[in-house]
């Protein structure tokens, strides 16, 4: 089975009915996690251009950058036989199927340049909407991991030096000061068990990460809250329709386009809607019919394929929905970050407050003491 990731054709053979025992990959993950792949296409895209056959091209991307030696051994090897090259690109493991797709339809247009341009523009696009929703979370993250060193620090340094004179304070500790005595002893007295349990959760966390597992379980909360899935349906619908128009204006029919659609890890629902729409094409309805029914397409979507349908210009409507679909959700993703951030100010700025209003209070009340009739 061809797929970019075992996440991916996991969930389009268990949307198929299939039951998955276990997936194990051609080619270690290690062999193509190197290579840059927008890099390699704009790389030869420019070289093609230029004049260069695409051996040639390989060869001096080969000799330019030494990291992407063993790929392009692959590359030429395969193609020194007689393969295509997207055959050649196939065993290497490095690409993704959805670049594969377009190479394979350039090769019945001779237009590889064209299509290694509309990878580019895929590329962007996601890698967009990535960064956006990545630099929307480093400030609530910086101030979140500021608030806890700053509350932390409070706990083991600071109020411990001041719980002495508490001992002779006029009045009874109130009990939220107590509680947060009480904290700061535990953490003070159980430091190095603290501090290994934090390291063995960072490190739990980093392996969590490397492995996918992360990734997959934030995927499984999003998809349990409703507002959230829907508005990462928008990311995955506009990854779809991306790479559909990609494919159709390389010259890829929409049945064609859908199947390579099922390995871009879309998630269940969306790899059950391309499966049903696939059907569908298949018993002799329109695109836009089988499209609407699967749940792939809104009312304005449906009205854009049809028109599309009409005028001939299929390639730019799955564009515009594309175009649509991104818009949305970097909206979403601009306005929560106008949200969050000034509440996760607040909330951090109530705790270390309250944590240093408790500390002062028993002191102000000593100090009323001392200052009273004798």
């Amino acid at each position: 089975m061809r797929a970019r990731d075992a996440a991916g054709l996991r969930a389009a053979l268990e949307a198929q009915g299939y039951v998955v025992i276990a997936i194990s990959p051609r080619v270690q993950a290690s062999e193509a996690a190197s290579l840059d792949v927008a890099w390699w296409c704009r790389e030869l895209g420019t070289l093609l251009r230029a004049g260069m056959t695409v051996v040639e091209a390989i060869e001096t991307l080969a000799s330019a950058h030494r990291g992407q030696h063993e790929v392009s051994a692959r590359l030429l090897q395969a193609l020194g036989q007689g393969q295509s090259l997207s055959s050649a690109m196939r065993t290497t493991g490095a690409f993704p199927e959805v670049l594969l797709a377009s190479v394979t339809a350039s090769e019945r247009t001779s237009t590889l340049p064209r299509a290694l341009d509309d990878y580019l523009r895929y590329d962007e696009m996601l890698g967009a909407m990535r960064r956006r929703l990545v630099s929307a979370a480093i400030y609530p993250s910086v101030v979140v991991g500021l608030g806890i060193l700053i509350t932390v620090f409070l706990l083991v340094f600071v109020i411990p030096r001041f719980s002495t004179m508490y001992t002779s304070a006029p009045k009874a500790l109130s009990g939220a000061t107590q509680a947060v005595l009480w904290v700061s002893g535990v953490m003070r007295e159980h430091l190095p068990l603290m501090t290994s349990l934090l390291g063995a959760f960072l490190v739990l966390l980093a392996w969590a990460f490397s492995t996918g597992r992360l990734s997959r379980m934030l995927l499984a909360l999003v998809d349990a809250i409703e507002p959230l899935r829907i508005q990462w349906t928008h990311f995955r619908l506009a990854k779809l329709f991306q790479s559909l128009a990609l494919m159709y204006r390389g010259g890829y029919t929409i049945d064609e386009a859908l199947e390579v659609a099922l390995g871009l890890s879309l998630g269940p629902r969306l790899g059950q809607g391309l499966i049903r729409a696939r059907e569908e094409i298949a018993q002799g309805k329109s695109a836009s019919t089988a499209l609407e029914s699967a749940g792939l397409l809104d009312s304005v979507g449906l009205r854009l394929v049809v028109v599309g349908e009409r005028v001939g210009s299929f390639d730019t409507v799955l564009q515009t929905i594309a175009d649509r679909h991104a818009q949305a959700f970097s909206t979403f993703v601009e306005r929560a970050t106008r949200l969050v951030e000034p509440i996760l100010m607040l909330l951090v700025a109530l705790v270390v407050g309250g944590i240093v209003v408790m500390m002062y209070m028993p002191i102000f009340d000593m100090a009323n003491g001392l200052g009273g009739p004798r």
